[in-house]
């Protein structure tokens, strides 16, 4: 009897047993939608938009500099003084000369007028009035060449000369440079130029400020490829309105090819290989049910979903491994953060 009663209560834990298995836990996460770009990326170097050395034209000794090194300057500023004691000398005479080269050219023409010179005369003395008036305008030009002016906006750099130097035309006097904006200089592999146009924005990073992205804007390739790397050189410009970026900087560039803002995407781990092929586990009706996808562009941990998936769906993160298609799942939803 006592046999009997306990066969019988084996076989009915053992028949409903199943009822008690609960079904695997998985994590789920609901697909979000951001914005995914693809890029080129490649390494360049920062230059001055305009880089130039103030040099003197004409021999002379510094009278005085009109600047401080690092300064910022404006077009037509005065930045040195040669002296010019010889040139002022040099402009009197040639005003003198000009004046009586003038008196004498009248004269002539009075005297031709009234028949009591010849024509030859007053020939002699008009060329000999304009040989005065262009010796004038050379001597202008020379005592002109001793003031040095800045050509344009910039910042100047460090000096190489100090008040009394003797300066040889052609010697250097100290840089000009214009840092906002700046040029990006980078190449590209030849197979990768095709896809870049002039206005195509860019982005660069640099170790100085490496949580920050600075935007720029390709404004020239070069037609020529070059013949030992098969690169291709391209120069964007940068703002550089608060002077954080300096010339000589090794960066970072991010060329944008093209930007997808309503991008749907999943966490990289949900992805299930199956040869090559690429799944992703969801959950329909308590289920899980295996589906084959197409994927895109990857970052940061996250995998873009180009095709077969939709973004109200469920997708399992975690836990794929323990069930198969169609089995029933118990289900744990994650917010996953950035």
């Amino acid at each position: 009897m006592f046999r009997s009663l306990h066969r019988l209560l084996f076989s009915v834990l053992a028949l409903s047993a199943p009822a008690f298995a609960n079904p695997p836990l998985v994590e789920v996460v609901q697909p979000e939608l951001r914005l995914v770009r693809d890029e080129l990326v490649t390494f360049g170097s920062l230059r001055s938009d305009e880089s130039l050395m103030i040099r003197p034209e004409v021999d002379g000794r510094v009278a005085q500099l009109h600047f401080r090194e690092g300064q910022a300057v404006s077009a037509g500023d005065l930045l040195v003084s040669l002296d010019d004691a010889i040139t002022r000398a040099e402009l009197a005479q040639a005003e003198a000369n000009l004046s009586l080269a003038q008196k004498n050219y009248e004269r002539a023409q009075r005297l031709f007028s009234r028949g009591a010179s010849n024509a030859q005369a007053r020939d002699e003395a008009q060329a000999e009035e304009q040989a005065a008036s262009a010796s004038l305008a050379l001597a202008r030009a020379r005592l002109d060449k001793t003031r040095l002016h800045a050509p344009h906006d910039g910042v100047l750099g460090l000096r190489h000369v100090s008040p009394g130097d003797y300066l040889e035309a052609g010697q250097d006097i100290v840089n000009l440079e214009v840092l906002d904006p700046l040029k990006v200089e980078f190449r590209v592999p030849q197979k990768s130029a095709g896809r870049i146009r002039p206005g195509q924005r860019i982005e660069i990073a640099v170790d100085a400020w490496p949580d920050e992205r600075f935007v720029g804007e390709v404004y020239a390739i070069n037609p020529r490829v070059d013949e030992a790397g098969r690169s291709q050189a391209l120069r964007a410009h940068v703002g550089n309105a608060e002077r954080r970026l300096q010339p000589g900087q090794f960066v970072r560039v991010a060329v944008i090819l093209a930007e997808r803002p309503d991008a749907l995407v999943v966490p990289e781990e949900a992805l299930v290989p199956r040869g090559d092929k690429t799944q992703l586990a969801l959950v329909e009706d308590g289920k899980a049910v295996f589906r084959e996808v197409r994927s895109g562009r990857r970052k940061d941990g996250w995998v873009e979903i180009v095709e077969g998936l939709d973004a109200a769906e469920q997708v399992i993160s975690a836990g794929w491994q323990k069930v198969s298609q169609g089995s029933e799942v118990r289900v744990r939803r994650v917010e996953r953060s950035e």
